[in-house]
């Protein structure tokens, strides 16, 4: 049964057959996230970047530590742009595709000092580190138990 109202010249039509508000089967109703990592550095020092604002969108925001990393969680899934902001520096985009409960890097995000003075260049990017660590870990002794 459905119920129709006349209110100055607009028709509503209310449903009452218990579907008006259920989801129609083709409309996902879950979005899939994964997420973005990175580091803010300063392109003429190499030095970290604080507090650097970093966004997709308007939404999904963080700020980098004091070692400049940042990590952007729950990001929608597929092609994001990714804005990385400070003040006194110019701003930097990068494109990720993010992926279903999955981390995605851009690397380093080098920002440029607006004032940066003439004939002064920017650094290459330091190396990026690998994901496996460079030392075996030292094994620690186990101490027997004294009878």
């Amino acid at each position: 049964m459905r119920w129709i109202a006349v209110l100055a010249g607009f028709v509503l039509l209310l449903g009452a057959d218990g579907g008006g508000c259920s989801p129609q089967p083709h409309v996902v109703g879950v979005q899939d996230y994964g997420s973005i990592a990175g580091r803010v550095l300063d392109a003429t020092t190499n030095l970290p970047i604080a507090d650097a604002l970093i966004s997709v969108g308007s939404l999904y925001t963080a700020s980098s530590d004091g070692k400049g990393a940042f990590v952007l969680s729950q990001v929608p899934i597929g092609q994001q742009t990714v804005t990385v902001r400070a003040p006194a520096y110019t701003t930097v985009t990068a494109t990720v595709t993010v992926t279903k409960d999955q981390g995605v890097s851009i690397g380093y995000a080098r920002l440029v000092p607006i004032a940066m003075p003439a004939g002064m260049t920017t650094l290459p990017p330091p190396p990026v580190p690998s994901e496996q660590p460079s030392e075996q870990p030292t094994p620690v002794p186990r101490e027997t138990p004294k009878r």
